[in-house]
This record gives C-alpha cells, sequence and structure tokens, in this order.
C-alpha cells in the first residue's frame, strides 16, 4: 500500500515515466536528501502535522530529481494527493520518477523526453485538477491559465520559487489573470539570497568542471547578467582563481559587479575574450546569433538561467555546417565562419541537466520556503493577487537551520533598544 492512493499499480498505470529507471536507487538517493534535509523532515513536517493539506490536490513542478521527490513525500506524507512534473525536458531523473511511483505518488516526466511530451506531461498534470501547485518558471500555471481555463479557475493558490516564474505571475497580475494568491517564493530572504547565489553558483561550476574536466584557474568567464545568479557564479569564479567579466544591461547591477572587483565590459569586449560564456538572465537569446561572430575560438557556452532559450541553439544550428556530440554532454558547433564552440547539456540547465542539482542544504531552504508558503495559503485568507512569506516564516526557516548547526542567537536586551522615549527623555513639550 502506498501512502496516498491505495494502490500502487493504479499510481502506476495513470503516470508515465522513463522505462529505465531504477526505482531501488532513486529510494537510496531519495533518502540521502531526507537525511540531509533537517528544515523539510523538521520543521515543515511539525507544520503540516494539522491536516491542511489532507485529501487536498497538489502538483508540484520542478525539476525532478532526489530533493524535489523527497518534498513531494513530505507532502503525500501530510495526506495530500501529489501529482509530479518535471520542469524541464532534460533534468528529469528516472530513477527518481520511478522511485516515486513505487511510494505511490503519480509522475508524468522522463529524461530527454522532448518538448513535445514535456508539453502533454504538463497538461497530463493540469489534467488532475490541482488546487494548489508548487511551480518553477510558472510553467504549469501558465499552461493552465492558456489551456485549462476552468481548472485555472478553480485553483486556490501557488507557490512559485524562480525569478523568471515571479515575472510571469506578475505579468498574468497586471492582465487580470490572476485570480488566486500566489506566494513569490523567490522573493523569500531564505531562498533568492542562498538558492540563487550559492546553490546555482556553486552547482553551476561544479557541473561545468565535471562536464569539460578543465581547470577554472587563469580562465576568463564572461557571465551574462548579474542578478542574484550572477553574482553566485561570479563569486565561485573568482574563488577557484578564474577571472569574471560581467555583461549588464541594468546600471545598478553592473555597478555593483564593478564595485565587487569584477570586470564589466559589453558583450562587444567580453565575448572575445571569455574561454567560458555563462548566460544568467531569466530571459531569453541571452547569446543570440549577433554574439556568435563575437565569440572566442574553442569557447565553453553554459547556461544557468531558467530557459533553455537562453543560448540560442537553434541559430547555432542554422550558422553552423557541422554539430557533433564530442564528450557525454558536450556538442561542438563548427560554425560556417570556420570557428568551433562548444555548448554544454543542449543548452539546457547546465547544473542540473548536466549535473546533481543545487546541493541539499540550500533545497533544504528553498523547498521549505515552497512548503510553508502553500500551506501558508491553505490555511489563510489571502486575496487573489502575488504575496511574499510573512517575515516570520523566513526567519523560522533560518533559526531551524542554524538550530541543526547548533548556532544560536543572541536577544537585543532592553538597555540596547534605541527607542524615543529614551531620546526625547523628559524634555518634551507637552
Amino acid at each position: 500500500m502506498d501512502s496516498q492512493s491505495g494502490n500502487i499499480d493504479d499510481v502506476a498505470a495513470r503516470s508515465r515515466i522513463g522505462s529505465g529507471g531504477n526505482a531501488a536507487a532513486g529510494r537510496i538517493a531519495i533518502e540521502w536528501a531526507r537525511r540531509h534535509s533537517p528544515v523539510l523532515n523538521g520543521l515543515l513536517r511539525r507544520t503540516l502535522d494539522d491536516g491542511v493539506f489532507t485529501g487536498r490536490r497538489i502538483a508540484l513542478v520542478v525539476h525532478l530529481e532526489a530533493k524535489t521527490a523527497f518534498l513531494a513525500t513530505v507532502l503525500a506524507d501530510a495526506g495530500a494527493r501529489v501529482v509530479v512534473a518535471g520542469s524541464n525536458p532534460h533534468s528529469t531523473r528516472d530513477e527518481i520518477a520511478a522511485a516515486l511511483v513505487s511510494h505511490g505518488i503519480e509522475v508524468h516526466s522522463s529524461r530527454n523526453s522532448g518538448y513535445e511530451q514535456w508539453e502533454e506531461d504538463i497538461l497530463a498534470v493540469a489534467d488532475t485538477e490541482p488546487e494548489f501547485i508548487i511551480d518553477d518558471g510558472a510553467e504549469l500555471t501558465i499552461r493552465m491559465a492558456k489551456h485549462r481555463p476552468v481548472f485555472y479557475n478553480n485553483i486556490k493558490g501557488v507557490s512559485e520559487e524562480t525569478t523568471t516564474g515571479v515575472a510571469r505571475l506578475r505579468a498574468l497580475e497586471a492582465a487580470g489573470r490572476l485570480p488566486f494568491p500566489a506566494m513569490a517564493a523567490n522573493d523569500a530572504a531564505c531562498k533568492h539570497m542562498f538558492d540563487n547565489r550559492y546553490g546555482t553558483g556553486q552547482s553551476t561550476i561544479q557541473a561545468i568542471l565535471q562536464l569539460t574536466n578543465f581547470l577554472m584557474a587563469g580562465k576568463r568567464v564572461a557571465i551574462v547578467g548579474y542578478g542574484w545568479v550572477g553574482r553566485g557564479i561570479a563569486t565561485y569564479v573568482r574563488g577557484l582563481g578564474g577571472r569574471a567579466l560581467v555583461i549588464e544591461v541594468d546600471p545598478i547591477k553592473a555597478l555593483e559587479a564593478h564595485m565587487d572587483g569584477h570586470t564589466v565590459a559589453p558583450a562587444g569586449q567580453a565575448l572575445p575574450m571569455a574561454d567560458m560564456v555563462i548566460t544568467a538572465t531569466g530571459g531569453v537569446r541571452a547569446i543570440a546569433s549577433n554574439h556568435l561572430p563575437l565569440i572566442k575560438e574553442n569557447a565553453i557556452l553554459a547556461n544557468a538561467g531558467h530557459h533553455d532559450l537562453e543560448i540560442d541553439v537553434e541559430a547555432m544550428d542554422k550558422a553552423s555546417f557541422s554539430v557533433r556530440t564530442v564528450r557525454e554532454g558536450i556538442e561542438r558547433y563548427e560554425l560556417k565562419d570556420g570557428k568551433s564552440v562548444y555548448v554544454l547539456s543542449s543548452g539546457a540547465l547546465v547544473n542540473i541537466a548536466g549535473g546533481l542539482g543545487h546541493p541539499i542544504e540550500i533545497m533544504d531552504l528553498s523547498f521549505a520556503v515552497q512548503g510553508l508558503s502553500s500551506h501558508e495559503i491553505a490555511s489563510g485568507d489571502y486575496a487573489p493577487g502575488i504575496h511574499v512569506i510573512p517575515k516570520h516564516l523566513d526567519e523560522a526557516i533560518a533559526r531551524a537551520r542554524l538550530a541543526h548547526e547548533g548556532i544560536h542567537l543572541d536577544q537585543v536586551s532592553p538597555e540596547q533598544r534605541d527607542t524615543v522615549d529614551q531620546w526625547l527623555g523628559d524634555d518634551r513639550e507637552h
């Protein structure tokens, strides 16, 4: 028997997963994530004990790997009827999907499924009529708005974890098409300050170096975008002896990058010098056809933003006379101008499609934000529109992690407080 449906065979029949998934290996990976996720396994579990999610339908559409799967099991253990899909066609781990099905959780996802199948999987999740959505890039939310409007209008709430997804939700709100409350989980301090900076920063560089077997020391790395993700990547590049060249369009972010000690330059100056180019904009075509003549011979191109379209692979195909895989996860493009460049993970998110994704400790924080955001909507009285997780919940997540590390904080004493009464004294006019 499983934790939510009573019949694993029925769950398997409803699911669509890859045929090569090793459920036993997936369960081992999920157990490893569980053992190192004290906030999810502690604070979130205790919060969900109130029964708010019992019998409620929750759709979880996030990059499908071990940490995501553990969150799914926590929600299912709280009584929710959970259905899962990957938020990208390249990032699902088949063994994890198989393990979730063996746990009794419906899954619609397989690795490298292609965009057409991925779209079908997303809509299959939509057809389960979720009441609550935990989303990545608003991939499920925007498709329900377009393709399943009746189900969309019945959604009780959404929690969104990415910069890109929050921007999409704000666009829906501006268009008058957000009929339910949505938590901008990405705006929580325990998400963007740690996930985007430390998580993406470390895991992106790890994946690039693992795929290429290159040394970072001495490399010039062009980073397109200096938001929280770009900051993190630049930090890890410098920490390993590389030199960050930041390409920005926002003058404030560019000034910040300059004051952080990085070289700031337009694409026309940075790309010809860069041994590696990493996109981190959250948008599309950060590297487009007009950039190809600028890119250095044998440069490595990798994407750390949300969209697979940050590197315009289609334009590169058209500009090349030969494309072939030269190493697992690396394709060489022989451009028609005679130059060769390399693209990692087919332009998909390199840290997930080409690596193991964010460190467990980071996702423990991020998924705690997602889980508590969803619980807050389900148990509260939020109006339609975009909201941010209350500060006390953000702080509770941080305190839970600190407590696990054996770190405890002082309190401000009465004599340390600077109050109106203290500095006005008895000289106030009456």
